[in-house]
């Protein structure tokens, strides 16, 4: 079948699932000032993936805390109603990323460990250079992939014309994917997430992921998901037919303020993280 343009596909976006109704209770409850611990935990119980995703994230070495966290209570005081938010929002995400996309060569699951290890480490980025929120940096890193799960099953037609422009011309997968299609998956992710009412930054942050240097609101944090992107896929997680070709802004380092030196460091601590965690077999 021919490839629908970007607005037929938007178009179609609400075909995707909604947040479920425990989730968006969870999120709205974050931002109400007049919620109490206890309230919040509550609603966290009522779903049970929601629950023991809380519970392994707050348990894992990205958060750092000096012992086991075994309620959704001490999870909730210790974390914080901010990386709360995150966590919901990354159990929701699961249930859309664990999946196959053939249309990006990537079988089950890969995309949510690449998505999963894309926002652990654009959170960690967000800590060493200062940026706040950090738990935006983590949920930017969560999505910036979104526009794939809507793309995947119309890029299976063009994947091979897009992969040749790719191996002829010798430039990025996302690049190729605008020379054939005319938008590439970041652009859709974007119309994703403001369809989701996200925020502009975060929108803009999917967006130029792959081109970090024309984010404008909040370039940093485009920088950092960027980064990242990029050191997720020197690691091996989830890159699939695209992965390889894709390569770093030479001004993240300049733009995030990282000394030279700074992509291998965030390498070598991140690896054994995700290791450990979640991703890494």
């Amino acid at each position: 079948m021919p490839v629908l343009s970007i607005d037929e596909i938007t178009a179609r976006i609400s075909e995707l699932p909604v947040l479920p109704a425990n989730v968006s209770e969870v999120i709205a409850a974050c931002d109400d000032p007049d919620i109490t611990v206890g309230q919040i935990s509550q609603k966290i119980l009522q779903d049970q993936q929601l629950t023991a995703s809380i519970l392994k994230l707050a348990n894992s070495a990205l958060y750092g805390l000096s012992r086991r966290v075994a309620t959704v209570t001490e999870a909730v005081v210790l974390l914080g109603l901010a990386t709360i938010k995150s966590l919901a929002i990354s159990s929701h995400t699961y249930r859309l990323l664990n999946r196959s996309l053939p249309g990006y060569g990537l079988e089950r699951g890969e995309i949510w460990r690449h998505s999963i290890a894309v926002a652990m480490t654009a959170r960690t980025v967000a800590v060493d250079v200062h940026l706040a929120p950090v738990e935006e940096a983590f949920v930017a890193g969560l999505l910036h992939d979104i526009g794939k799960t809507v793309l995947s099953g119309y890029m299976e037609d063009a994947f091979e014309e897009v992969m040749s422009v790719v191996r002829s011309d010798q430039i990025a997968f996302s690049d190729a994917e605008l020379r054939v299609l005319g938008f590439d998956h970041a652009e859709l992710g974007a119309r994703i997430a403001r369809a989701w009412n996200f925020p502009p930054d975060l929108v803009e942050a999917i967006r130029y992921h792959h081109a970090p240097g024309s984010a404008r609101l909040k370039p940093k944090l485009t920088y950092a998901v960027h980064l990242a992107d990029c050191v997720c896929m020197m690691l091996g997680i989830g890159i699939g037919a695209d992965g390889l070709s894709y390569q770093i802004d030479p001004g993240t380092c300049a733009a995030l303020g990282l000394e030279a030196g700074g992509v291998e460091r965030v390498i070598d601590r991140m690896e054994p993280v995700l290791r450990e965690d979640l991703v890494l077999d």
